[in-house]
């Protein structure tokens, strides 16, 4: 068992790349906006930690999937995949991880690249917030270092 932290987001998208940008900055799996590459990465009984947006009335949040009441998604689109997807698929396909989490940030605008500063400033506090959580899995997260890194690419899609 491995506790895997994957980044999902299109940095096309504006505020979408925050997921993307801040697991490149972390140092941890960045996904990009290629939800089966994610699938590839976990393995039976990992805990995975999902960081992307999500539309939520929330600010910000830390969510628990429940895995066992995912059934069957249907997949309409072959070059995105959803958390929810990307778990769905692993199950199928014996990869089950033993926990699935979601660190999401609620985003302002999903247009050309860049992202805003309240979705940074929003995932500072995310980080922050849960960082015993992310401390009692074994992960240290420098927020302060991540943010900086945050800020200095979140103009630059590629």
């Amino acid at each position: 068992m491995a506790v895997k932290i994957i980044g999902l987001g299109n940095r096309l998208y504006g505020d979408d790349a925050i997921g993307s940008i801040t697991a490149e900055c972390m140092g941890v799996y960045d996904a990009s906006a290629n939800g089966f590459d994610a699938l590839t990465f976990i393995e039976k009984g990992d805990i995975v930690i999902f960081l992307d947006t999500m539309l939520m009335e929330e600010e910000y949040g830390l969510f628990e999937i429940n895995k066992d009441k995912i059934q069957g998604v249907e997949i309409s689109d072959a070059h995105r995949l959803s958390p929810i997807q990307i778990v769905s698929l692993a199950k199928q396909s014996g990869r089950e991880p033993q926990k699935v989490y979601i660190m999401a940030v609620k985003p302002e605008r999903l247009d050309w690249p860049g992202i805003s500063a309240e979705v940074i400033e929003r995932m500072r506090k995310l980080l922050s917030e849960y960082s015993d959580f992310l401390k009692k899995l074994g992960l240290h997260v420098n927020v302060d270092n991540v943010i900086q890194c945050v800020k200095s690419r979140k103009d630059s899609p590629w």
